[in-house]
C-alpha cells in the first residue's frame, strides 16, 4: 500500500522553517502477525522535538537526521487487523511517525475507551493525552503541587503548559501564568489563572514581582532562560522547581542562556528537578482518573490550535516553534 511522510530535508540554518521538510512517498509493508494497518487522524506536535533535530539521541527518542521521519502522539483509526487485541475502527493513541497510513504493532497502541466515544480527539493529545500527562507528572509527583501554593507556570498558553495550569487550579493553587500575546493572555485568565501577563511587557522579574509580590512556592517551567533567572528571584525558602522545557533557549546551540543566579538556590534551600516523562508510566492511571473526572466536572478544557491537512505538517511544525499556537499544535490529518 502507497503512504506518504514527513521528512526532515535538511538541517536549519537558523530558526527551523517548513522548508526543511519534504512530503516523501512511502511503501507500507504488509501486516504480519499481531499487527495493525492505522491510518492517522489527529497528530500532535511537540516544540521539544526540535533539539532533537541533528541532535543526540535522548530518553525522548533518537536523534533526528537528513531523511529522518520524525515521531510524535496521535490519534490513529485501525484500518485492517491481524491482532485479537483490536477491530476495523477502533481507535488508539501511539507515538506516530509522521506518516499517513502505517504498520504498528497491537502492542503499540493504547485503546481509546469505549466510554470516551464522546470527547473530541484532539483531548487525546491534550489533557487526556501526553502533553496532558507531561504537566501532571511534573505537577503532582515532582512539583508536589498543594492547594495552598502559589505556582508560577512559563509558556503557559502552550501545549503542556495550558494543563498545568488548569491542573494546579483543579488542586485549588493560586496560579500565575505568561505568555506572549494579549490573546493568550486572555486564554491563560480562562482558563482560570488567578494572574497573567504579557513576558513582552517588560523584564521578566518585574513583571513577576507584580504579578507574585508575596513570592512563589512552585515554579513549572517551559522556557528557561530570563523566566527562569526570574522566578529564582522570587521563590519563597524552600521553594520548587519544575524544569519541563527550555523553550527559549531552543536551536540556540553554544548561545544557550542558563541561570546565572543559581546560587539562590543555597541561600534559600530551593529544589529545582527536571524530569522524563516516560519514566513514569506508574501514574498514568492516576493522571487518567483525576484528568477524565475533572474534565467532565468542568473544571479543565482541551485547549489546543489545529491545522487542516497532513501535508501542512511542516507549516505546523515551524509555527508551534514560532509561538503561532494556543495549546497544543494538532494537524488533523481526515481530510
Amino acid at each position: 500500500m502507497d503512504s506518504h511522510e514527513v521528512q526532515l530535508a535538511r538541517y536549519p540554518d537558523g530558526a527551523i522553517g517548513a522548508r526543511d521538510f519534504t512530503i516523501a512517498p512511502a511503501q507500507v509493508p504488509a501486516l504480519g502477525p499481531g499487527q495493525v494497518l492505522v491510518r492517522l487522524r489527529r497528530l500532535g506536535l511537540n516544540a521539544g522535538l526540535a533539539n532533537r533535530i541533528g541532535g543526540p539521541d535522548t530518553a525522548y527518542g533518537p536523534g533526528i537526521r537528513i531523511g529522518d521521519v520524525p515521531a510524535s502522539d496521535g490519534v490513529v483509526e485501525v484500518l485492517e487487523s491481524h491482532s485479537s487485541e483490536f477491530q476495523v475502527g477502533d481507535l488508539a493513541v501511539r507515538k506516530s511517525p509522521w506518516r499517513i497510513t502505517d504498520v504498528s504493532a497491537a502492542g503499540e497502541l493504547r485503546r481509546i475507551p469505549q466510554q470516551e466515544a464522546d470527547v473530541p480527539l484532539e483531548a487525546h493529545l491534550t489533557v487526556l493525552g501526553h502533553v496532558g500527562f507531561t504537566a501532571y507528572t511534573g505537577m503532582m509527583r515532582f512539583g508536589g503541587v498543594r492547594a495552598e501554593d502559589t505556582v508560577y507556570v512559563s509558556g503557559a498558553a502552550g501545549g503542556v503548559g495550558s494543563c498545568a495550569v488548569q491542573f494546579a487550579k483543579a488542586i485549588g493553587a493560586t496560579v500565575i501564568g505568561s505568555a506572549g500575546s494579549p490573546e493568550k493572555v486572555q486564554l491563560l485568565r480562562e482558563l482560570g489563572a488567578d494572574t497573567a501577563f504579557n513576558h513582552h511587557d517588560g523584564t521578566a522579574l518585574e513583571l513577576l514581582r507584580h504579578a507574585a509580590p508575596d513570592g512563589l512556592d512552585l515554579f513549572y517551567d517551559n522556557v528557561g532562560g530570563e523566566q527562569l533567572e526570574a522566578a529564582l528571584e522570587m521563590l519563597r525558602f524552600s521553594g520548587r522547581v519544575v524544569i519541563c522545557g527550555a523553550a527559549s533557549q531552543y536551536g540556540k546551540g553554544t548561545q544557550r542562556r542558563g541561570p546565572a543566579n543559581y546560587a539562590q538556590m543555597i541561600y534559600r534551600q530551593l529544589t529545582m528537578r527536571g524530569f522524563d516523562v516516560t519514566s513514569n508510566e506508574d501514574l498514568r492511571p492516576d493522571f487518567e482518573a483525576d484528568a477524565t473526572r475533572w474534565l467532565r466536572a468542568g473544571k479543565i478544557r482541551s485547549v489546543h490550535t489545529v491545522i487542516d491537512g497532513f501535508d501542512r505538517t511542516p507549516e505546523a511544525f515551524a509555527s508551534l516553534l514560532s509561538g503561532g499556537n494556543s495549546g497544543r499544535m494538532i494537524v488533523s490529518c481526515d481530510d
